[in-house]
């Protein structure tokens, strides 16, 4: 796991080498190690959380995961993946979104994160035949400079005729102005 850890750092810093921001979360890389072979893994592990945020908040908001699910989501990588993608007309269909990237705001002694996502369907001919934007809003409030965020999405039904769509899921990031979108293809059964 640290390893694991260690190469997914060092292989994001490789992106933005030219920046001081590399030869800050280097140091701070390097002196997780040191932690660690000084038998302090706290330290090593604050050091590689601190960089890891930091790296996030220089990212730009992406999706590390889209996907339907049966059921609530009970937590960040805690549900339970749809086994199909076909739907009744009337039915809810959840989708679970890792967001990642995204910025936070300082507000005293605690960090804000304020996410916002939308949707759009589009019929086979791609043209769109739903949308609606604020479907869920994402307000967190930690001490911690959170880079794990788990999302769920319901859409109630959408009374789609039968036949295949493409659902169009995008989180915008009301700090950083950016945002991230993914296309799940999905069937509304007769």
């Amino acid at each position: 796991m640290r390893a694991a850890a260690a190469a997914l750092l060092s292989a994001a810093l490789a992106v933005f080498s030219p920046s001081a921001f590399a030869q800050d979360a280097a140091a701070a890389l390097d002196k997780a190690k040191a932690d660690l072979t000084a038998g302090k893994p706290v330290d090593a592990y604050l050091s590689l959380s601190n960089a890891l945020a930091e790296l996030a908040a220089r990212t730009p908001l992406f999706l590390t995961a889209a996907a339907f699910i049966d059921g609530p989501l009970r937590g960040y990588g805690q549900y339970d993946p749809r086994p199909h993608n076909s739907f009744t007309r009337r039915e809810t269909i959840r989708v679970y979104l890792e967001p990642a990237g995204f910025d936070h705001r300082r507000e005293g002694e605690v960090y804000r994160v304020s996410l916002v996502c939308d949707f759009a369907v589009l019929a086979a001919d791609g043209k769109q035949v739903a949308a609606d934007r604020a479907v869920k809003e994402v307000e967190l409030t930690s001490r911690q400079a959170n880079a794990e965020l788990a999302v769920e999405v319901a859409l109630p039904y959408l009374d789609l005729p039968p036949g295949g769509y493409m659902l169009e899921i995008a989180v915008r990031d009301h700090i950083a102005g950016d945002s991230a979108a993914a296309r799940l293809p999905f069937r509304v059964l007769p």
